[in-house]
């Protein structure tokens, strides 16, 4: 059997289109690499809680390529580019794509994608395949005509270096260095060594109270041998729970036995909730989202905050590294929608098809319901207490000539 790696998979044996490359040297940080931090926060049940959610909600939104050139709009304009926002690459969906890259984002404040290209394939720069990439380090390299590149340490030793052009990259924490998102280290591992204190002290609190302490007073002076021999015993019969599953005892003239209570500290739950609501607030999400609790408002709080910006920066970056010049001139992009009122409530729903229905298509609506479309759907519906605004001022200035023909028939 010959066996393949996932490396080769994704990058293929393409020959390096570069001679010679140097360290890119940045601005104000002596370190163009980058480091994957290595505290395992995906560890924690709190922050996989709060990413995951975050990544599930934002895998739901919907990547279009649309090309708006001349007033006009045209939807999915190539079929290439049409399946490849379903399905990216060979591995995977477009919702593990995007909940991928959402983690991603979240855990190192980078993401980055793979844009693997074919010159066979016409249009949209010969895309193949796009995959998500989770590295442990990366290094910044620039060749001697200012191309960028990037060199992709993995785990398991592998390496690859690729074009900066041929890599989409997602940033949050943006702020003090010249190129990466900041890293959590700084500012979380306070509230995850707090965390996880806290729930190491839950476990042993737990363990202590299963055992029973206490004191055993010997009638008569023994010899160490004997005193430490008559302790084990004493613990094998009476303080094992696997070995004495009766809950009896009897008495022994030779020794009395006297308990010892101990109550283990364990943190309040104000205490609990302050440290993870800490880490929530960080990955802007909160506990009714979590839990799916949420009313209207709430859920337009956090899309805003949460989910909208990581489309934003998906559709531009994605549009800059899919498409050529020439081809985001005549109107290229991608975009993201999201489908917010799918998790409005069935009141708000009621209200906006009943007040706003012509707003929307038929399958538009049926969507908002959860419900799939329908043939010759994606027509709109129009009330007839409505009317085209022009069509209005000519009925008004119609009614208006009609009234004073009418008054001048009178006055002769």
């Amino acid at each position: 059997m010959n066996i393949r790696s996932m490396i080769s998979n994704v990058f293929g044996n393409k020959k390096p289109k570069y001679k010679m490359l140097n360290t890119f040297k940045l601005l104000n940080n002596s370190d163009s690499s980058f480091y994957s931090w290595n505290g395992r926060l995906y560890d924690n049940n709190i922050v996989r809680t709060a990413v995951g959610t975050n990544g599930i909600n934002a895998a739901k939104l919907n990547p279009k390529h649309i090309r708006k050139y001349e007033g006009e709009i045209k939807d999915s304009p190539n079929k290439n580019l049409a399946r490849l926002l379903k399905t990216p690459n060979k591995f995977m969906t477009m919702f593990d794509f995007l909940q991928k890259m959402m983690i991603q984002r979240e855990l190192n404040s980078n993401a980055f994608a793979y844009i693997d290209r074919d010159p066979n394939i016409n249009g949209m720069d010969g895309i193949k395949g796009i995959y998500p990439l989770d590295a442990s380090s990366l290094d910044l390299l620039e060749d001697d005509k200012s191309n960028l590149f990037i060199r992709f340490r993995f785990r398991n030793g592998d390496s690859k270096i690729v074009s900066y052009c041929d890599v989409i990259h997602i940033r949050k924490h943006f702020g003090e260095h010249d190129f990466w998102g900041e890293e959590n280290r700084k500012t979380l591992q306070q509230q995850l060594d707090v965390a996880n204190m806290t729930s190491q002290g839950i476990n042993s609190a737990i363990k202590n109270t299963a055992f029973i302490r206490g004191i055993l007073e010997f009638a008569q002076v023994l010899n160490p041998e004997d005193r430490d021999k008559q302790i084990e015993d004493f613990s094998e019969r009476y303080l094992d729970v696997n070995k004495n599953n009766k809950g009896l005892a009897y008495t022994d003239p030779r020794y009395k036995f006297h308990e010892v209570k101990s109550d283990p500290f364990v943190p309040n739950k104000a205490q609990m909730d302050y440290t993870k609501q800490e880490i929530y607030d960080y990955f802007n999400t909160n506990q009714k989202i979590i839990q799916g609790n949420f009313s209207d408002e709430e859920w337009i709080a956090y899309f805003e905050t949460t989910i909208e910006p990581f489309a934003l920066q998906m559709s531009q970056e994605m549009t800059k590294k899919i498409f050529t010049r020439m081809e985001q001139y005549y109107g290229n992009e991608i975009i993201f929608e999201a489908n917010r009122l799918a998790n409005a409530s069935n009141a708000t729903k009621i209200t906006i098809c009943e007040k706003l229905g012509h707003l929307f298509t038929i399958n538009e609506q049926r969507e908002i319901w959860n419900r799939g479309p329908v043939p010759d759907g994606d027509r709109r519906l129009q009330s007839l207490n409505y009317v085209n605004a022009d069509k209005a001022d000519e009925y008004q200035l119609s009614e208006k000539n009609e009234n004073k023909e009418g008054e001048k028939k009178e006055n002769e």
